[in-house]
């Protein structure tokens, strides 16, 4: 018989070699998932706040000057003290209320975004890191994919949300005064008197 101990056709050899891959393999998910530890739940928090915080005071400047936009409409018009101030400036506080939930789930849809791409960089470096077994390349892969992740998104400005809250009212004011009105409402000077409707 052979002595040598090279009997086994080199099987223990390719056992070591697994063996050393293998441990390389999980130096580089330890090193991934330490790079992405700082992708924890108040990431995304801020993430979400971040569009909060941009798009709400867009929101809110647009409100005040639509807002005063009505009421200065409303003057001319001769309907601060009618049911259409009310009604008018009702439908402008829905379209506020509707914007303010569209504002937030967009910063809902920026946090869930993030996530997404977080978690699907982590599966791309993890199976990156199961083939290569290079530790110190997957720890430079995910140092650069952790920092493009940690950049804030463009976002694009609000845009005429409140668009056309005083049309209308001129137009329907000059008809009834001149009883040229094809539906009056009767909120108008028509004859010389006023008409008011609470």
């Amino acid at each position: 018989m052979c002595g040598g101990g090279g009997g086994d056709g080199g099987a223990a050899e390719r056992r070591r070699q697994e063996e050393e891959r293998q441990q390389r393999v999980r130096e580089g998910r330890d090193k991934i998932d330490n790079t992405f530890s700082q992708f924890d739940q108040p990431f995304y928090d801020q993430r979400r706040q971040s569009y909060m915080d941009y798009a709400t005071p867009q929101l809110d400047d647009q409100f005040k000057d639509a807002s005063r936009e009505l009421y200065l409409t409303l003057a001319r018009s001769g309907l601060l003290d009618s049911s259409a101030r009310a009604r008018r400036f009702g439908d402008l506080q829905k379209q506020y209320d509707q914007h303010e939930r569209s504002v937030t789930n967009k910063a809902l849809d920026f946090e869930n975004k993030a996530r997404a791409s977080v978690e699907s960089a982590k599966s791309d470096l993890y199976s990156q890191n199961q083939n290569l077994a290079d530790p110190s390349m997957v720890a430079q892969q995910a140092m650069s994919r952790a920092n493009t992740l940690t950049q804030i998104p463009n976002y694009s400005p609000l845009t005429a949300l409140f668009e056309g809250v005083t049309a209308g009212i001129a137009t329907q004011a000059d008809l009834e005064r001149r009883d040229k009105a094809r539906y009056p409402t009767g909120l108008f000077q028509t004859g010389g008197a006023s008409k008011v409707i609470k």
